[in-house]
């Protein structure tokens, strides 16, 4: 008999026993997908075919959908949930919403996708510059590949140069600049398909000087006269190269002269010694500081020959420099506070001492000046910390914090401070409250620049910050650093002197 049901009572309960044919239970559901993720964020290029990216996902899914669309020329597959296509548009970095689901449910998951440029070529200066009449700068054509870690810094052999007004600034096959006469006019450079321009104002007069100094003979150095003002008293700012430098690429890779014009400052930009050019700090550097030059007696020579042929107000004389220029003007701090005003040093510290605690020359100031430094965390050059660079000296650099700590304490102010968050990559800390007040006191100032660490090791170079001037532009060399851009030194430093 089919289909037979049978009740049996047990206990009380009654219990329903089936046999054959009925309808039984049906198979669950699957659950609702989850854990969705895609590889983010994703950086493609303009023209250039991805590799399809696929999701990772647990449980079974029916269908993919993603909001908003992806970028021109992608697709997502509505099955698989990969993402393939070629990007037919740059886009800056936009998330989209992807979402897998089942008749249960969905998971969604948030990828960042950015679209660049196949290629973009730039200027260096970015922006128009200033410079006087006998003075040269580099002028370099930048290559960024889409998708390129680090740009290319483009042989100037394969751009075509020109100048709008050769009489005023001409333009050589290197991309070097000189101006000739003062105005303003355009630099044209053609890279491939790419056009270029770059304004280029010329002011002023910039003119290289001998001087006699005793026991040392001639030296040398140049200067920076801003284009004829009022005939009051101008600012005097010496500023010192860096080892191996010159008065000619410190005025171009500081952009000094742009401040000096608009200012009506004047600039005197020293030179220091030997076949690799350097100052004696005292710890550093090169055959200045292993025969002892006496630099200092030469930057005052410089400072009274200044005086002997320009108004110079006497209340504003800085001392500054970059990397053994920067040491430089620490010593100076020291040994000439009795002639300036201010010390400003960028990527390098006092050489007074070296890391080892070996004392290279007592300071006894005349008086207590402001000092600044700035420094990026990423210099690898004079590292922040101290110790020895990857530079050619092999001086065991004193650190920052130290050398701030001793300005701090020679000025007679306490270690309290004030912070300002003065760009995206730079803070500066100010040291100003008397420990003492019956003594004179200066304030101090630390610039810290810390950007994101783009450093490329198969070249050596830092871009953005390492061992250079902050909104300056990168020297010559193949191995040079590229300053940061978001940070401009110079302003900075007028604000802090001419409070």
């Amino acid at each position: 008999m089919k289909n037979l049901t049978k009740i049996t009572a047990i206990g009380g309960l009654f219990v329903l026993v089936g046999c054959g044919g009925g309808g039984g239970a049906g198979t669950p559901s699957p659950p609702a997908p989850s854990a969705l993720s895609y590889p983010s964020p994703q950086t493609f290029t303009v023209g250039r075919t991805i590799m399809p990216i696929g999701p990772a996902v647990t449980g079974s899914v029916a269908n993919y959908s993603v909001t908003p669309t992806l970028p021109g020329g992608l697709t997502l597959d509505a099955t698989s949930g990969q993402i393939m296509g070629t990007p037919s548009i740059a886009i800056p970095q936009q998330v989209h919403n992807i979402t897998a689901r089942n008749a249960a449910g969905s998971t969604s998951f948030a990828l960042a996708i950015a679209v660049v440029p196949a290629t973009q070529v730039t200027l260096e200066p970015f922006r128009a510059t200033t410079i006087g009449v006998g003075q040269s700068i580099n002028v370099y054509c930048v290559r960024q590949d889409g998708g390129a870690q680090f740009p290319d810094y483009v042989d100037p052999a394969l751009v075509t140069w020109s100048s709008a007004n050769p009489a005023l600034v001409t333009v050589a096959a290197n991309g070097v600049v000189t101006a000739s006469r003062a105005g303003a006019t355009t630099i044209t450079a053609q890279y491939q398909s790419f056009v270029l321009e770059l304004e280029v104002r010329v002011s002023g007069m910039f003119t290289s000087r001998s001087l006699s100094v005793p026991g040392q003979g001639l030296r040398r150095y140049s200067v920076y006269e801003p284009a004829l003002g009022d005939a009051s008293p101008r600012p005097l700012m010496v500023s010192m190269h860096g080892g191996g430098g010159s008065a000619q690429l410190q005025a171009a890779m500081t952009q000094m002269v742009e401040l000096a014009a608009e200012h009506q400052m004047l600039v005197a930009f020293a030179e220091g010694t030997g076949a690799i050019a350097t100052f004696n700090g005292g710890a550093c550097c090169g055959t200045a500081q292993s025969q002892n030059i006496d630099d200092v007696s030469y930057v005052r020579a410089v400072i009274d020959d200044m005086q002997g042929r320009h108004n110079v107000d006497t209340a504003r004389i800085i001392a500054s420099g970059f990397s053994n220029g920067g040491i430089m003007a620490y010593r100076l701090a020291c040994a000439l506070s009795d002639r300036i005003t201010g010390a400003f040093a960028v990527g390098g510290a006092s050489g007074q001492f070296d890391r080892l605690g070996t004392q290279y020359y007592s300071c006894i100031s005349a008086r207590p000046i402001p000092v600044l430094h700035i420094h990026a965390t990423n210099d690898r050059n004079y590292p922040y910390e101290g110790g020895r660079g990857d530079g050619l000296s092999a001086t065991e650099y004193y650190s920052v914090d130290a050398t701030v700590a001793d300005s701090i304490a020679r000025n007679n102010i306490t270690a309290q401070s004030t912070t300002e968050q003065v760009s995206a990559t730079t803070s500066c800390r100010t040291y100003e409250r008397p420990a003492d007040l019956s003594r004179p006191s200066a304030r101090v100032a630390l610039c810290r620049v810390d950007p994101q660490d783009n450093y490329d090791s198969v070249r050596g170079v830092v871009f953005g910050g390492g061992h250079s001037w902050p909104g300056g532009v990168r020297s010559p060399s193949p191995n040079s650093d590229v300053p940061s851009a978001d940070f401009d030194a110079n302003a900075y430093l007028w604000g802090f002197f001419n409070r």
